[in-house]
């Protein structure tokens, strides 16, 4: 189990998304899939999980709902530089501030680099390309993502979102530690609060390090 909420902190932990010219808020519903006995036996707590990515100028969150097993949210702010990361999970509250955005850098060489395909196709209206990142170690699946510059964001430093492809990631999967998950987005809003960008960590948060957090899985 520890290693699960290790494996879903990789995926979908967020750097930065830095809005350009537009603000809105996307909305993903997620699928789960896994050989492992162990991980297999997990996925129907991850029925009904979805996220929500919201953004605007120099600013992003993002609200995970697991099913009934995790909820996780992401602050980032990119004028600022720092952000924070909450996460509730088995009973636990954990906080992580996050500094030096600006200085997370993606590294293909770990997760591999991004390819382009001749092939296209529109979600919600947007027109969207295959990306495929393939293993660099051979030992995993493939991972692809299909992605439009049609709104005009930057996503930096989110390295199983965007492996820095410029474009924002309208569907992706990705293979981690034997499970497979699959976002695919489902709504496009325009409108987006200011509120969801507080940077400030709620009250009964334990906060931790990245290297603390990391620990967690054992």
């Amino acid at each position: 189990m520890k290693s699960l909420v290790l494996t879903l902190m990789m995926i979908l932990s967020l750097g930065t998304l830095s809005a350009q010219t537009t603000e809105g808020q996307l909305t993903y519903k997620m699928d789960f899939s896994s050989d492992n006995p162990q991980m297999a036996a997990a996925l129907p707590m991850m029925q009904g999980s979805t996220m929500k990515l919201y953004f605007m100028k120099d600013k992003s969150a993002a609200d995970v709902m697991m099913g009934s097993f995790m909820k996780m949210k992401s602050v980032m702010d990119t004028k600022a530089d720092k952000g924070i990361i909450l996460v509730e999970v088995m009973g636990q509250k954990i906080a992580n501030n996050v500094e030096s955005i600006s200085k997370k850098k993606v590294d293909t060489d770990k997760i591999g680099k991004p390819v382009a395909t001749s092939e296209t196709k529109k979600i919600l209206g947007f027109n969207c390309k295959k990306y495929v990142i393939k293993d660099p170690e051979g030992k995993g699946d493939d991972s692809v993502l299909w992605v439009t510059t049609d709104i005009k964001t930057t996503l930096a430093g989110q390295e199983q979102f965007s492996n820095g492809l410029e474009g924002v990631p309208l569907e992706f999967s990705t293979m981690q530690q034997g499970m497979n998950v699959r976002f695919e987005a489902t709504n496009f809003d325009k409108t987006v609060s200011p509120a969801v960008f507080n940077l400030t960590i709620p009250e009964g948060y334990k906060v931790m390090t990245e290297e603390e957090m990391a620990r967690m899985g054992g």
